[in-house]
């Protein structure tokens, strides 16, 4: 599910796409974040919801890795609420 797109200043755009919900060991739930570049389609991170950690990074600078974080972290509860939104209209 495409989330959203941020039009950076440095002519690219990012897609964070919310990838798929899955439970961990514990019963928690979590989602996965993949975030990629537009006009750099080898250039993707993955991250982790909800203790927004990178676990996978390909061509992303530690700047931007920190401004996806912040984003991530600003836009959480939003992801969180459409994903479930979206998936609970698909099984109905």
């Amino acid at each position: 599910m495409l989330y959203s797109k941020i039009f950076n200043k440095k002519n690219s755009t990012m897609d964070f796409f919310v990838i798929k919900e899955y439970e961990d060991r514990d019963g928690g739930d979590n989602l996965v974040v993949r975030v990629e570049i537009e006009e750099a389609p080898d250039s993707f991170c993955e991250w982790r919801l909800p203790d927004i950690f990178c676990y996978k990074s390909y061509g992303f600078s530690e700047e931007d890795l920190l401004k996806i974080k912040d984003y991530i972290r600003n836009n959480q509860m939003l992801m969180w609420s459409d994903f479930r939104k979206e998936m609970s209209k698909s099984n109905a």
